[in-house]
């Protein structure tokens, strides 16, 4: 007969019968049917619509080297496509709350879907199905990360054109830097003659224009008393070729002020030359790119 140890552990397995491990739904993305957390929610909601928008993107890029028309088809799908598995997730969002997928319709209301990023789902099975397995690392980064990609893409699309906008000034502005020496040889050559200089010579000036030139400005020529500024190859491309006027007036008592650009011409005071090139009518900047005093519109 075998002896047994009446205090050893029993070797039989035993299970509660009321077993509390928790029974899981399962995901599936592209359906209408079933559930999803929020931090999923979040994380395939973005993730998947930047993958979309990629790949259709890159069959648009090929299709225009076919036909220009097929892209923008491509481009449309595309679009379709991401609202498509953007409603699909949203279904899905609205039956963890527990509530119809129809709630999803409020995302066509600005603000409004932000709901489903901050309501809680319901705990355990509801009437749409079991509760959606827990949230992976993997799952908890994607939904961290890809929001704030999404952020820092919407802050670089407005600073980077901010930002090229303000080099396109300070770009500009050396223009008007290497205009004030034949500013100033115009108002002597003006008040020892009485009339406007014109050309660089008359101004007392080298005669080159190329000889007034910077690193973005090829040449600073006088015509008729009225300086143009023309910007050279090393400048940005929204300026290069292009021309600065900047144009002498003389008031009542004879002194001499300037018309910059598009800007209004000074008041009280007429033209140095009458037949000159107009300030406005040499500039070919665009206006956004001009100082504030060089731009339509603006009152001193």
């Amino acid at each position: 007969m075998q002896n047994r140890n009446p205090y050893a552990a029993p070797q039989t397995n035993v299970t509660r019968g009321d077993s509390d491990v928790d029974e899981y739904g399962e995901i599936k993305m592209f359906s209408a049917q079933g559930r999803i957390g929020r931090v999923r929610f979040i994380g395939y909601s973005i993730g998947l619509s930047i993958l979309v928008m990629l790949a259709f993107g890159i069959v648009a890029a090929v299709a225009a080297l076919i036909d220009p028309t097929a892209s923008l088809v491509v481009i449309g799908i595309g679009y379709i496509a991401v609202i498509v598995v953007q409603f699909l997730l949203t279904i899905q969002r609205s039956h963890d709350m527990n509530v119809t997928g129809w709630l999803s319709l409020i995302s066509l209301i600005p603000l409004a879907a932000l709901i489903f990023w901050f309501v809680p789902g319901t705990r355990g099975e509801n009437d749409y199905g079991k509760q959606p397995p827990p949230n992976t690392t993997g799952v908890i980064i994607l939904a961290c990360v890809v929001p704030l990609l999404a952020i820092v893409g919407i802050l670089a699309a407005i600073a980077i054109p901010a930002y090229q906008d303000y080099t396109i000034r300070a770009q500009v502005s050396e223009g008007l830097n290497l205009a004030a020496g034949p500013k100033a040889a115009v108002a002597e050559a003006y008040l020892r003659s009485r009339t406007a200089p014109m050309d660089r010579g008359e101004a007392g000036l080298p005669p080159a224009p190329t000889d007034t030139s910077g690193k973005y400005v090829e040449s600073v020529d006088i015509a008729g008393g009225t300086i143009l500024v023309t910007y050279g190859a090393a400048a940005n491309s929204m300026l290069a070729g292009r021309v600065l006027g900047i144009q002498p007036y003389v008031t009542s008592d004879r002194a001499v002020v300037w018309r910059c650009g598009a800007g209004p011409a000074p008041q009280s005071a007429v033209a140095m030359d009458a037949g000159a090139p107009s300030a406005a009518g040499a500039t070919d900047l665009e206006p956004r790119y001009l100082p504030s005093s060089c731009r339509p519109g603006f009152a001193p």
